[in-house]
């Protein structure tokens, strides 16, 4: 066995379990954090990623959060809100009209918020554009994508949870 795949096992067994809660957090589904963690270290094993020789564990913790901040970026709107909302209200019946809760919040917003609210909201949640590519295709700052943003938030915030002001 090489040195190089005897290193991999070793920070394999000292960072698997650490660096599985730095994905569970971020992501919020344990399938997920696996299939983060578990392909950095499949991809190590198959060269096609090489740790540096300095500080591999640092390494390895920037590789699983951005991988995880990438799986984010492609979620789309409805998965989005799907995410906050479980983790904002655990009670069990508002966790069983959670999809009926979602289409509504997004049925709102479609019908409520001004045209150029939702066609940032749609293009930052939808999309994952960056602010900065959001005012680029819309032709508008990026102060003006983040009021957009802000408002449509209080707004939904406003509606949908009127007692948590």
């Amino acid at each position: 066995m090489s040195a190089e795949k005897t290193e991999i096992e070793q920070l394999y067994t000292s960072s698997y379990q650490r660096l599985l809660t730095i994905a569970r957090l971020m992501l919020k589904d344990e399938k997920e954090a696996e299939d983060i963690v578990g392909d950095l270290f499949a991809r190590l094993a198959d060269g096609s990623i090489t740790l540096p020789s300095e500080r591999p564990e640092s390494y390895l913790l920037v590789a699983t959060r951005n991988n995880c901040l990438d799986r984010i970026r492609r979620l789309t709107l409805r998965e989005k809100m799907e995410r906050q909302l479980s983790l904002s209200d655990p009670n069990p019946l508002y966790m069983e009209n959670r999809q009926e809760r979602i289409t509504e919040m997004i049925d709102y917003a479609e019908k409520n918020f001004s045209k150029p609210t939702w066609r940032v909201f749609q293009l930052r949640f939808d999309e994952g554009l960056l602010y900065r590519e959001i005012a680029e295709r819309l032709g508008i700052s990026e102060t003006a994508v983040y009021k957009h943003l802000t408002h449509a938030l209080k707004q939904l915030k406003e509606t949908f949870n009127p007692t948590r002001r």
